[in-house]
């Protein structure tokens, strides 16, 4: 595994991980280590941060990552396709439209284009004094062009499409990326996913080549316990199981094996963090005031 390091200010996370790590936990930690990716991902500035001189710092096995070298995506149950198909910097259909249009599948028709857009400003020229240069047809200007939508049979828009749905597109796209990247040393995808359903599990294992940090309420039995973190007050990664036996040692006036410490966190992650349906009806006679 890769010991994946973040510092921000005086905080400081590691993790253990190759794939992906569910950082399951229900504090505001939770919302602190968000940020600290988002502030990594972030150009902007504050008097604050400046004069403060906050920053956030990520390495892997120590050595420190450069933003430029990687890529971070961020995933959302929140997605709006509305917003995002404005292609601003951020977008996850600007990234994959970038890495689409770079493929040499269509190197032939974008020189085409090119020639198509040369022969135009030749025939506008034609006897004027006023001429027109064409800035020549690369990816990014044709990405300009382009206005991106939704299609499943018929055109559909974020309000047409379940939450799961929207959860699918993105790591669809994602998948894409990930495929064809030649450029970037690392790419990191994160976010806020809760309650997860079996195909979007399936999805998250299917996607290769990326370093997935899916920050969730809800522990699910399809989670590998080596995949998994708590964040409570500090991070306990559970990746590092020696270590978790080595401090309930330290507590405990009772003595475990190994295996067992294992299986008493998974049966604490299902009695704790499991997601629970609840029925009013069902459940209120528990709270009889007779």
């Amino acid at each position: 595994m890769n010991l994946l390091t973040i510092k921000n200010g005086t905080n400081k996370w590691n993790l253990q991980m190759n794939h992906v790590k569910y950082i399951i936990s229900d504090s505001s930690m939770n919302y602190t280590l968000l940020q600290a990716i988002r502030l990594f991902t972030s150009k902007d500035k504050s008097e604050n941060r400046t004069e403060n001189n906050i920053s956030t710092k990520m390495f892997i096995n120590e050595k420190e990552i450069e933003f430029k070298n990687n890529m971070f995506i961020e995933i959302s149950e929140m997605y709006s396709l509305n917003e995002d198909k404005k292609l601003t910097t951020k977008s996850l259909m600007l990234k994959y439209l970038e890495m689409k249009l770079q493929n040499q599948d269509y190197f032939d028709t974008i020189s085409t284009i090119d020639i198509l857009l040369n022969s135009l400003s030749e025939e506008v020229n034609d006897e004027s004094m006023l001429k027109i240069m064409f800035n020549g047809a690369n990816y990014k200007q044709l990405i300009k062009m382009l206005s991106p939508y939704y299609e499943d049979e018929l055109q559909k828009d974020e309000f047409d499409l379940t939450r799961d749905e929207l959860i699918l597109f993105q790591l669809d796209l994602v998948e894409y990326i990930s495929n064809h990247n030649s450029k970037y040393d690392n790419i990191f995808v994160f976010g806020k996913l809760d309650n997860l359903s079996d195909k979007i599990f399936q999805k998250i294992n299917k996607i290769e080549n990326v370093k997935l940090m899916i920050f969730t309420n809800y522990y699910n039995d399809l989670m590998n316990v080596q995949n998994i973190a708590l964040l409570q007050d500090k991070i306990i990664d559970l990746a590092d199981m020696e270590q978790i036996y080595y401090d309930l040692s330290q507590k405990s006036l009772q003595t475990y094996t190994l295996q067992e410490v294992e299986q008493m966190t998974i049966n604490y992650l299902q009695q704790i963090y499991t997601h629970k349906t609840h029925d009013i009806y069902q459940e209120l006679d528990h709270f009889s005031i007779k």
